[in-house]
């Protein structure tokens, strides 16, 4: 397969036509389509200096089943090809051996369990004063400008040196450089949560495009607002230019199923209410939605954590003239149930009955809604419109068709999509030796979760929405890393979603952690890929 650097495309039946030249993407690959009707091509991602291929999907296979990538033989290939990946890699901060070796010795192992268990002791009150005490504002302004701080140090003594390669920007030295200890230390489900909670703290204004909300009030109400179950907010306390509206609504009913069955569970009054956060931009709401699906491995995250970055999204996203009342995109962030509290049906119960509200209640029309999942949020993603193509092929089997029944989005963007809950093997394997979010510490602590609530190996297979049908789904656009843990999964929903007639757009880069477009207060690779996704969410 020819080589391509630096370059994104966009993947449909016909088409290759949406390439830009960006400084750490690469990405090479062909469609069935491209090569022929009754050709089956691999999907992988090359770079022609290395030679690397990661991940080498099932080929000349005319029908490949799902038994097919659980193999023997299709796990061995993508183990070795992430390990010899890791091989070409600068591990270990550049160093000559493995810092973590030395958790493994008894004098180290017995430091580092006494001060887990100090911090188990005082880590929730520190959580406490820390999120409620001091002002949002503040927070932010720290978390700045310790970074203004050891950025230009990190760049005067050790420069390129840290990162998985020298190609990479100086802040991501840096940031890795910073996190890279973490994986050290023990990692619970609590501070999983804190962390994703701060996440807001690392958005401040001052990374915002310059435009300034016209909105004073929330009492401009454009004719397709309904505000009457939302509580107005002033934007500013939490950091906002626009308003911040709390949704509160409860429904009567959810018109599409959605679930494994593998834990029936009873609709109660409460579940039944929708819950989140509601980001307006400009004085009237605008007709075009995005509805934002926070990640976490479906064990952490808060609408309230992403509102920084959801609105930042929703801006970039507007018309070029921002003077022009009403273009930007507001955001809509829905709370939804957390494991190992609640189950995976649950979450996919919450986010659907959510998006039913902005539909029906809210008056949203379905075309003008954009999904954008984060990590487990773009398999929430990908679970609600699956969930609504086979409702919407249900009612046309049945005769029962009507417009009201295509709820089908306008599209949906995935980030790093988490998107397979079977045993993990290839990158989710290998890939947590360098990854800077989900490392050693994350992956021993989360990953259990997937067999304790899920069970078996059916119904973790039942589960995954890479493993799900593809048809009639809206256009995708996947963001990944070549180099995090979820890349093979991603890729293999890229390739199983082109082979069913989806409309794909792919955004590779190189050498960048998992979620890494969380990271744009520090990293200019993730201002790129929010670029990349902001114009795919305004051609759609």
């Amino acid at each position: 397969m020819e080589s391509v650097k630096c370059t994104k495309q966009h993947l449909s039946g016909t088409k290759n036509d949406m390439t830009q030249r960006l400084p750490s993407l690469a990405m090479t690959t062909t469609t069935p389509s491209m090569a022929g009707s009754d050709s089956r091509s691999s999907i992988a991602v090359s770079d022609q200096d290395s030679g690397c291929a990661l991940v080498e999907e099932q080929t000349n296979k005319g029908n490949v089943s799902t038994d097919d990538y659980f193999s023997e033989e299709f796990v061995r290939k993508v183990n070795e090809a992430a390990q010899q990946e890791n091989e070409k890699l600068n591990l270990n901060l550049g160093l000559p051996f493995d810092p973590s070796v030395l958790t493994r010795r008894q004098p180290v192992k017995m430091f580092i369990r006494l001060v887990h268990r100090f911090l188990l002791l005082v880590e929730n009150p520190l959580f406490r004063i820390w999120s409620q005490f001091v002002p949002l504002r503040l927070r932010q302004k720290l978390t700045l400008f310790a970074w203004k701080v050891y950025f230009p140090l990190h760049k005067l003594l050790i420069g390129r040196k840290t990162g998985l390669h020298p190609d990479v920007s100086l802040e991501y030295h840096a940031l890795t450089s910073v996190i890279w200890w973490g994986r050290l230390f023990p990692v619970t489900v609590q501070r999983m949560r804190f962390s994703l909670s701060q996440l807001h703290v690392c958005h401040s204004p001052e990374m915002y495009p310059s435009w300034r909300s016209i909105v004073k009030k929330s009492s401009s109400r454009g004719p397709s607002s309904n505000l009457s179950d939302m509580k107005p907010r002033n934007g500013k306390k939490y950091c906002l230019h626009g308003h911040l509206l709390e949704v509160y609504h409860e429904m009567h009913v959810k018109r599409t199923p959605t679930g494994i069955a593998s834990k029936p569970k009873s609709i109660s009054h409460e579940h039944m209410t929708v819950t989140g956060k509601f980001i307006q931009h400009s004085s009237r709401p605008s007709q075009k939605v995005i509805f934002w699906i926070y990640g976490g491995a479906y064990l952490a995250g808060d609408s309230e954590g992403n509102m920084g970055i959801a609105e930042k999204m929703g801006m970039m996203c507007g018309h070029d003239d921002p003077l022009k009342d009403g273009e930007m995109r507001d955001v809509f962030i829905p709370d939804y149930r957390l494991v190992p509290e609640f189950h995976l049906d649950d979450a996919i119960h919450d986010v659907t009955l959510a998006y039913e509200w902005l539909i029906s209640e809210r008056g949203i029309r379905p075309e003008n809604v954009i999904l954008l999942g984060i990590s487990s949020g773009g398999g929430l993603a990908v679970l609600l419109m699956q969930a609504l193509a086979k409702s919407r092929r249900k009612a046309m089997e049945t005769g029962e068709f009507t417009e009201d029944c295509d709820l089908m989005p306008g599209g949906a963007v995935l980030v790093g999509p988490f998107v397979d809950y079977t045993n993990p093997k290839g990158s989710m394997k290998e890939y947590i030796k360098h990854d800077l979010i989900v490392n050693q510490s994350v992956f021993e602590e989360g990953i259990p979760f997937l067999e304790i609530v899920l069970g078996s190996h059916e119904n973790r297979v039942k589960a995954s929405p890479v493993y799900g049908s593809f048809e009639g789904l809206a256009p995708l656009c996947v963001c990944v890393s070549q180099h995090e843990v979820v890349y093979d999964q991603s890729m293999l929903l890229v390739k199983r979603a082109i082979e069913q007639g989806v409309d794909v757009s792919v955004g590779v880069w190189k050498y960048m952690c998992h979620v890494f477009p969380m990271l744009s207060s520090f990293i200019p690779e993730s201002r790129e890929s929010l670029q990349f996704i902001s114009e795919w969410i305004k051609n759609h």
